[in-house]
């Protein structure tokens, strides 16, 4: 009987595990969708950035530094391992792209000293080195309120020369209402008799 007794507790803890088992990695995609990709900031900065850059350059978002640099090929194995795991662990805010190529321009970080919640705060001293030795330019603007598109212009034309300026508004000044001097009418004048055969005739033929 008691041999009996320790069976079935023994059933019933290997049952319980294989449950836990189950229910802890039965499903192989445990995930579920963020709310927003982008935090408010970085969505108010992009926006900021967009219009700043205009047409000349096209901007990716969130891209990883190994996507952007390799190494070079009389690296040692050692110095590829490290560098590589390091390459792949450090992720960008903005890149910057030619339009017409789609070749790499320059690095945007945001800095944010206030929270490190997504923002690079404090300085990190592989991603500058690498970028620089790379010839990449690599802006670091720190977030603050009121920022404006020539804020952004005047802190990119730092690093990268002269960008294209904030666009003017297509329509400026008064605008004419019509010609200056008369135009004469598309079709011919009729007279009345020839107005009263092309009534009679339009009524013909309706």
């Amino acid at each position: 009987m008691e041999f009996i007794i320790l069976l079935l507790v023994l059933l019933a803890v290997i049952a319980a595990l294989v449950v836990n088992r189950l229910i802890h990695h039965g499903n192989p995609f445990p995930f579920t969708k963020k709310s927003q990709l982008f935090t408010p900031v970085e969505r108010s900065f992009l926006t900021l950035l967009e219009k700043a850059v205009g047409d000349k350059y096209k901007i990716i978002n969130r891209v990883k530094l190994a996507d952007i640099l390799e190494l070079k090929s009389n690296a040692d194995s050692k110095t590829r391992r490290a560098a590589l795991l390091k390459l792949n662990a450090k992720y960008l805010d903005y890149v910057l792209c030619d339009s017409e190529d789609m070749s790499i321009v320059a690095v945007v970080d945001l800095v944010n000293n206030s929270s490190k919640d997504g923002h690079k705060a404090i300085p990190d001293w592989f991603v500058s080195g690498a970028l620089e030795a790379s010839g990449i330019p690599y802006v670091r603007m720190k977030i603050k309120a009121g920022y404006t598109v020539a804020d952004i212009q005047q802190g990119l034309a730092a690093k990268l020369g002269k960008l294209p300026a904030t666009p003017e508004p297509l329509i400026k000044g008064t605008v004419k209402k019509g010609p200056t001097r008369p135009v004469r009418p598309l079709t011919p004048v009729l007279s009345p008799s020839q107005l009263k055969n092309s009534g009679t005739a339009l009524v013909q033929l309706s």
